[in-house]
């Protein structure tokens, strides 16, 4: 999940540099974090059904937290770094005009 979030992190960032753009690559991002902590949720229900109910019940709680917890913080650094990257993206097109 961490390296998802990283790998999404520097996908979005990219994404707004280049195009200029906020919102849809905000959303993209956390959609793709959402699938990817749900695909995760989803194989760790596979592997503890028949270990432990109280693990099975803990790691499907954890890993919705995990989603919530993600997905706040990854809107906050966008949010946070949005005037820079968009900076960016007006800094390279006075450039190369």
């Amino acid at each position: 999940m961490l390296i998802g979030f990283l790998i999404i992190y520097k996908y979005s960032s990219y994404m707004i540099r280049k195009t200029g753009l906020f919102f849809p690559p905000a959303f993209i991002a956390g959609t793709i974090i959402v699938a990817i902590d749900i695909i995760a949720i989803i194989g760790w229900s596979y592997y503890s059904w028949g270990t432990n109910e109280f693990l099975f019940i803990i790691g499907i709680l954890e890993g919705l937290g995990l989603i919530v917890v993600s997905e706040a913080v990854l809107i906050t650094i966008l949010f946070i770094k949005k005037k820079h990257l968009i900076q960016t993206f007006n800094d390279n097109l006075n450039k190369n005009s």
